[in-house]
């Protein structure tokens, strides 16, 4: 008896499951979704999946090493692929058969999550920010100008994304801001309050002049699939850039 189980060409670019496989008599097809770092039996089809003893089955999965010594029962058959690896298929916690799962039973959702994930981060999350300065015209020496983020309030949460038959909540929020002011001052800050509130950004210039100053926000995304742990993925930046123009004006006394 063998057990052989393939997904035929893995998860589709439209997120379904192409379910084709090629079968031989007495086969025990498994698919098993990695998730979370941990392995779960997702359906199982065949001899193994039937029979009024199984119906019902809490289906589980535990890899163990392959050695001819040990009494698993029945055989798991013929290697089907060089990197499959031995495992014990479980009915309610119950040994029910040895089989071999290959890379292509697995459906790894952790790498697939993540994909899709960054993909809909970068086309959809990152935000498009701008500054805003107060005076916004012309500042002027001596007087702190107020500066803030526009168009970005510290966090972003997507609609639910619905793909490889799960749901992947995808969200982004800021960790970090640093401010350049464009006179060689350069602090670490927040993102400001617009006017008229008085912001928590401020600079003061000792010159005059037109200064190009910028604000790049560093930008924290996670994913989580199916409701279950937050997981970050590599961190992302938005910049906001604008010039500021200060001028200096003396105050002059003459006589009546």
């Amino acid at each position: 008896m063998t057990a052989e189980s393939a997904l035929a060409d893995g998860p589709e670019k439209d997120g379904t499951v192409d379910n084709e496989v090629t079968t031989v008599e007495d086969a025990v097809r498994v698919i098993v979704v990695r998730s979370g770092g941990s392995y779960r039996v997702a359906s199982v089809s065949g001899r193994a999946g039937s029979g009024s003893a199984q119906q019902g089955c809490d289906w589980s999965l535990v890899f163990a090493p392959d050695l001819d010594d040990v009494p698993y029962g029945t055989s798991a058959g013929p290697m089907p692929h060089a990197d499959a690896r031995f495992a014990l298929l479980l009915c309610n916690g119950e040994v029910v058969r040895p089989i071999w799962v290959a890379p292509d039973d697995v459906i790894d959702l952790d790498a697939a999550a993540a994909a899709e994930a960054e993909r809909y981060l970068e086309d959809v999350l990152v935000p498009d920010v701008s500054l805003g300065v107060n005076p916004a015209t012309t500042g002027l020496v001596g007087l702190p100008s107020w500066f803030w983020v526009e168009g970005f309030d510290g966090s972003i949460t997507a609609a639910p994304i619905s793909v490889f038959g799960v749901t992947i909540d995808v969200r982004m929020t800021s960790a970090s801001v640093t401010w350049d002011f464009g006179d060689g001052t350069r602090e670490a800050g927040d993102l400001g309050v617009a006017y008229p509130a008085e912001s928590s950004v401020q600079h003061t210039y000792a010159t005059d002049g037109t200064f190009d100053v910028s604000a790049t926000i560093d930008l924290v995304p996670e994913y989580r699939v199916d409701g279950g742990p937050w997981i970050t993925l590599a961190g992302l930046q938005a910049q906001a850039a604008a010039e500021h123009a200060v001028e200096e004006r003396q105050a002059v006394i003459t006589s009546s």
